[in-house]
């Protein structure tokens, strides 16, 4: 068997709530070119459905966002 190339892409989102903790979410394989103005909108409806973790603090706004790619080799051992 041949080895196997496997390419990911995600898009991180950092998270900011009230008392000042972070959260990163992470969306497998997104759509290409996504705006910081889409991010904005998005973070309007998360609004009422994130809370912080540790107190149950309100989202803030999404401080961050990127885009992360990475390729995975599985090698064939036999």
């Amino acid at each position: 068997m041949a080895d196997i190339t496997k390419t990911t892409r995600q898009l991180k989102l950092l998270a900011g709530f009230s008392d000042e903790d972070d959260r990163t979410i992470t969306l497998d394989n997104p759509k290409q070119n996504i705006t910081w103005s889409q991010i904005e909108n998005l973070a309007t409806y998360a609004a009422p459905v994130l809370i912080g973790d540790k107190y149950g603090a309100s989202f803030t706004r999404f401080k961050e966002a990127k885009y992360v790619e990475g390729t995975t080799i599985y090698l064939d051992t036999d």
